[in-house]
């Protein structure tokens, strides 16, 4: 069993997979960041830093400005933002047109609001990077793994698992 997930693993590298994706799922749904840029500046005109800023404040993390600053000019483009010259920042006001489009994908922005909610690993630090230092130390060492030694660390995160929801719930 795990032999033949290192071996897919290693197909996976070579390309014999074209339709999975070899790096992570992305942090953001495919086509929500024009959503977020709308949604930053609901309340107020804003510089594009600042709006990177409001993003990673309510998602967790910055949007690359690559992607950004073209996606604000398609928004202008479109009619959905105005921007403005304030002496050495460009200025971004959301229109008329940028609030209606945000009502008419209001599931799509109903979907990046509730997962901004979402308590994150940065939530509860401690945890969150002691979590992260377990999978990286399986992942790293995935190669000197064999099956009975799988078993014995699904055994562990099992029990682990259930320590934990015990210590939760304990009164």
């Amino acid at each position: 069993m795990w032999r033949d997930w290192t071996k897919s693993q290693k197909q996976w590298t070579k390309g014999q997979f074209p339709n999975i994706p070899l790096s992570a799922p992305s942090k953001r749904e495919r086509g929500t960041l024009k959503y977020a840029l709308l949604m930053a500046l609901r309340d107020q005109p804003l510089h594009g830093y600042a709006i990177i800023k409001a993003i990673e404040g309510t998602c967790g993390y910055p949007p690359s400005p690559g992607i950004v600053y073209p996606t604000l000019q398609m928004l202008e483009d479109q009619g959905f933002l105005l921007k403005t010259q304030l002496q050495t920042k460009k200025v971004y006001t959301l229109t008329e047109d940028g609030r209606r489009c945000l009502n008419e994908h209001r599931e799509v922005v109903d979907r990046i609001e509730t997962r901004a909610h979402m308590p994150r690993w940065n939530s509860i630090p401690g945890i969150g990077s002691k979590l992260t230092e377990i999978a990286r130390a399986i992942l790293a060492n995935y190669h000197y793994l064999d099956d009975d030694k799988v078993s014995k660390i699904e055994d562990i995160l099992e029990e682990t698992r259930k320590h934990i929801g015990q210590l939760i719930f304990e009164r």
